[in-house]
């Protein structure tokens, strides 16, 4: 299902709902492993483990209570990085009032 879909259906971005009430957003996590293989991600073969590698990365969006801006948190597998966000980068909504 696509964002747009799932916004018809339930009214709400799954990537920045909100939670508890409208001061706390944290939206559904972006896994890299879910994505289909493109021309900028795909599985790797790597021959000495006979296997292939996945490029590993978790994203999501998170505003606390008393935080003024919302951030995109991504986590690497190497620890995690905020990023300041005002706008959901899927549905276009303001995070930040």
């Amino acid at each position: 299902m696509t964002v747009q879909e799932s916004i018809n259906l339930n009214g709400k971005c799954p990537y920045c709902r909100t939670r508890d009430s409208e001061l706390k957003i944290y939206g559904k996590t972006i896994k890299t492993e879910d994505w289909k293989n493109t021309a900028g991600y795909h599985k790797k073969y790597i021959p000495a483990i006979d296997d292939y590698a996945v490029d590993w990365l978790e994203a999501f969006i998170l505003k606390g209570a008393n935080d003024e801006k919302a951030g995109l948190m991504i986590n690497s597998g190497n620890g995690y990085r905020f990023v300041d966000i005002n706008y959901c980068p899927f549905c276009g909504r303001k995070l930040n009032k």
